[in-house]
């Protein structure tokens, strides 16, 4: 399913929008996430645009997309998904911008420019299991419904289905409304975080090599996966790296990223509560050298602020 194409935003192009009709430009530029006002507003200014003079008025490299993994494979995933949705006719496509995490494909599938699913692929099957086991919780009974699990007041994208073709595996996810999606504001993080571990535990194994007084974590609960869209309830997204850590860990790293981004300083806890989870977060960042230097630079700090506590 080759098709015109637009890698965006220019300069770093990892978001592919297909060009061929207005709505389903609109939908590829809903997958960008941005956090700060500035860029926020000139995504929902061209989406406006896209919507009222088509998608040439969107900057960027004009390229043919082909699917990111081998013929056969894509043959395959593409069948057993549209059994799922019913057929699609177009996608948008994002590609991971950290060096660190490169690998895989994660795709909106498109009919007519409107979203079916949010296809994940991977080259291996621990994120996504990780991913389904962890909106499972999320997503049994009633909580379905807008507000998340136990009222924690967010959604969860819904496992439409999951499987494997050849070495890959994939993980097909109900599709966010394709808007603009911004950060929400005034985030109390501390009973979010506390109300995701408490949830997680019912369902999240716990590897043998977990020291005890860790705990289940979302494992990437930043202000880019806590989005709003249309009307007052966020999408929490990006559950791969659902897992232990120790305590306060999403708590400590939302909280990092914010001020990352953000600037301003940290509302720690009393004495040195936070120091396990903000030394576990300094060592896994470390890792990421080849990813944005500067935003790394400015988390490391964070988290060396935060770790040092108050009394």
């Amino acid at each position: 399913m080759n098709g015109r194409h637009l890698a965006f935003p220019p300069g770093r192009g990892n978001i592919l929008i297909p060009t061929r009709d207005r709505r389903s430009a609109r939908a590829g530029l809903s997958l960008v996430t941005l956090s700060k006002p500035l860029p926020l507003a000139i995504q929902r200014a061209l989406h406006v645009a896209v919507g009222a003079l088509g998608p040439w008025v969107l900057p960027g490299r004009r390229t043919t997309w082909r699917p990111p993994l081998d013929e056969e494979s894509w043959s395959e995933i593409s069948a057993r998904v549209a059994a799922l949705t019913g057929p699609f006719d177009g996608v948008a496509g994002y590609l991971r911008p950290q060096a660190s995490r490169a690998g895989g494909a994660a795709l909106l599938l498109l009919r007519d420019g409107r979203p079916l699913g949010f296809l994940k692929v991977r080259e291996s099957p621990g994120e996504l299991t990780r991913e389904a086991a962890a909106l499972a919780a999320f997503t049994a009974g009633s909580a379905r419904e807008p507000g998340g699990a136990a009222g924690l007041g967010f959604r969860v994208p819904r496992v439409l289905g999951t499987g494997s073709a050849g070495s890959l595996w994939w993980l097909l996810l109900s599709p966010m409304e394709p808007v603009p999606a911004r950060p929400v504001p005034g985030v109390a993080v501390a009973g979010l975080a506390d109300g995701i571990s408490e949830t997680l535990a019912r369902c999240l194994p716990r590897p043998d090599d977990v020291p005890g007084h860790w705990a289940p974590m979302h494992g990437d609960l930043t202000p880019w996966n806590l989005r709003l869209t249309r009307g007052p309830v966020p999408w929490l997204i990006d559950w791969e790296d659902a897992g232990y850590g120790p305590p306060h860990a999403d708590e400590v790293y939302f909280l990092a990223t914010r001020i990352a981004v953000y600037g301003g300083g940290p509302p720690a806890r009393p004495g040195d509560a936070y120091a396990e989870a903000a030394d576990y977060w300094r060592d896994r960042v470390s890792r990421r050298g080849r990813d944005d230097q500067e935003l790394t630079r400015r988390l490391m700090s964070a988290l060396k602020t935060l770790g040092a506590g108050k009394d």
